[in-house]
C-alpha cells in the first residue's frame, strides 16, 4: 500500500493529481511511503523545483512553489509547472520503492539489468530520461484533462 503524507501549502486540486499518478505508477503489491514537502523554495537546493530521495520503504519529496531569476526576481510555477513537478518527483519515488535507483551508488537496475551511469551526463541517465518522459504523460493525463 501506498501511503502519502504532505505537508506544507499544496492546494486541494493536487490531492486528485497526486492520487491519480500514484494509481498508474504504483501496483497494489508496492509497499511504500511518500513523504511530499512543499515550501516556496528547497532550503537545501534553492535553485531546483523538486527533488527526491529515499529507499525501498519510504521516499521523501521536496517541491518548490517558486522559482527566482539570477537577479532575485520571484514568481510562482504556474500550475500546470508545479503539477508536472510533482509528477517527475513521484516517479522517483517508484524508482526507489522498487529499488530500480538508491541513495549510494550511480546505478540503474531495471528487468534484472544492473547499469552502471557514473559516465552517463545527468539528463542521460535512465532515472531521468524515464521520469521526465513519465511526467509529460502524467501532466498531460491527469492535470491537463
Amino acid at each position: 500500500m501506498i501511503t502519502v503524507f504532505t505537508e506544507g501549502k499544496l492546494p486541494e486540486e493536487y490531492s486528485g493529481f497526486i492520487d491519480s499518478c500514484i494509481d498508474a505508477l504504483f501496483s497494489n503489491e508496492d509497499d511504500h511511503q511518500i513523504y511530499i514537502e512543499v515550501s516556496k523554495f528547497l532550503t537545501e537546493n534553492p535553485g531546483c523545483a523538486g527533488i527526491c530521495t529515499g529507499d525501498a520503504a519510504e521516499s521523501t519529496i521536496q517541491v518548490a512553489t517558486h522559482w527566482s531569476y539570477e537577479d532575485g526576481e520571484e514568481y510562482a510555477y504556474e500550475p500546470h509547472e508545479l503539477a508536472s513537478n510533482i509528477a517527475h518527483e513521484l516517479v522517483h519515488a517508484k524508482q526507489f520503492c522498487r529499488e530500480q535507483i538508491n541513495m549510494i551508488d550511480n546505478v540503474w537496475k531495471h528487468n534484472g539489468v544492473v547499469i552502471n551511469c557514473d559516465a552517463a551526463e545527468y539528463a542521460e541517465t535512465p532515472w531521468e530520461v524515464e521520469a521526465y518522459t513519465y511526467e509529460s504523460i502524467l501532466t498531460d493525463i491527469f492535470w491537463e484533462n
